[in-house]
């Protein structure tokens, strides 16, 4: 028997073993099919050493070639619905389609969310775009959604909700843009043309085709109360899906940076929100802020042996979430990142870090393991 040393990304959490492992006389140490759940089980049999038959392990090989389809990327897929969401949104006059094509996109986002939803919540609070309209809106969408799904709401419910959260702000996007970069206040001018755009987005979508009531009143009404505060205690008039992307819209707008101000860390933003919406009163912020967590997936945190790390996945619990290490206490940067289990109190989260206190250039694809089809 000929034995092949396993490396780091050769065994994967909760994916059964596609082999058997042994040490390195050859004995049987875990079974083809088991699976292993606890990061430190596979540290601990890295440090140890452990090896896999040849033959095996070149016949999985070739079988896996021969049956798997290659893992789309998700992040291409993002990429690909935002830039395409955007030249909807930029060419609704001259669209006869334009209802039809926003409504297809609304199904390739939750096609998307299907497919990874941690990666996709990774590309919404990570990524830093040129657009910042277009984006926040995308991201707006995805959360809403997410969270709709949370409360049971119907298939039908959360398409709306994508539509409308897509075309909130179409009435004000250059605005939008000027806006987060602008570190003067707001002028007389635009604060009107703030106040206005709700029903100016209505107006534009009815001109455009939109003929869905629902859609066309989530739009009008989805700037529910000043900044995001607290709703009125008989707020059973409201419309539902319009609370649900305004609150998205306020959180989501914290944890994005602006020309005058730096993104909050994402649990300063969670408990703005919280304290400033009505705490656990307001049914739309307690389930965003339980949906998204206070280490969501993108997110930047220290550790205790002082290693900043980058979210991937949520953990077992909220407080031990999925991360790699990037930088070293020292500032070192490393080479690769580390998997670091949370769970561990050398390793255990201690606080968040804001984005622009990382000057990192991530390959998104490479930390979530996805490789070129």
């Amino acid at each position: 028997m000929k034995l092949l040393r396993l490396c780091a990304n050769q065994i994967r959490l909760n994916e059964p073993l596609p082999w058997n492992v042994r040490n390195e006389p050859g004995a049987l140490l875990l079974s083809k099919g088991f699976l292993i759940k606890e990061q430190h089980q596979i540290d601990t049999l890295l440090e140890r050493g452990v090896y896999v038959d040849q033959e095996e392990f070149e016949a999985h090989q070739r079988s896996s070639t021969k049956a798997a389809k290659p893992k789309a990327d998700p992040f291409a897929i993002w990429a690909a619905i935002l830039k395409q969401v955007g030249g909807l949104l930029r060419s609704h006059h001259d669209n006869p389609h334009f209802a039809e094509d926003i409504s297809r996109m609304s199904g390739h986002i939750h096609g998307a969310m299907k497919q990874d939803v941690e990666a996709g919540t990774f590309e919404m609070i990570y990524s830093d775009h040129t657009s910042y309209a277009v984006a926040h809106s995308l991201q707006t969408a995805f959360v809403a959604s997410l969270v709709a799904e949370r409360f049971g709401w119907s298939e039908s419910e959360r398409t709306v909700l994508v539509r409308a959260a897509l075309t909130m702000n179409i009435a004000m996007l250059d605005l939008q843009n000027q806006l987060s970069q602008q570190v003067t206040p707001v002028t007389p001018q635009q604060r009107e043309e703030i106040n206005t755009h709700p029903a100016r987005g209505r107006q534009i979508l009815e001109q455009a085709g939109v003929t869905d009531l629902d859609w066309l009143r989530t739009v009008e009404q989805h700037h529910v109360t000043p900044d995001g505060r607290a709703l009125p205690e008989d707020h059973s008039p409201h419309n539902q899906l319009a609370c649900m992307i305004h609150y998205s819209d306020v959180y989501l707008a914290k944890l994005s940076p602006r020309a005058s101000r730096p993104a909050l860390a994402s649990n300063t933003a969670a408990r703005e929100l919280y304290l400033a919406a009505g705490g656990a009163n307001n049914p739309y912020t307690a389930a965003i802020i339980k949906e998204m967590g206070i280490f969501p997936p993108g997110s930047f945190v220290k550790l205790a042996n002082g290693d900043t790390a980058i979210v991937l996945r949520r953990g077992d619990s909220a407080n031990t979430p999925q991360v790699q290490s990037l930088i070293s206490a020292d500032g070192w940067v490393f080479p690769d990142p580390h998997f670091r289990d949370t769970g561990k109190p050398e390793y255990k989260v201690v606080t968040t870090v804001p984005r622009s206190n990382v000057m990192l250039h991530l390959d998104r694809k490479r930390l979530f393991g996805y490789q070129a089809g």
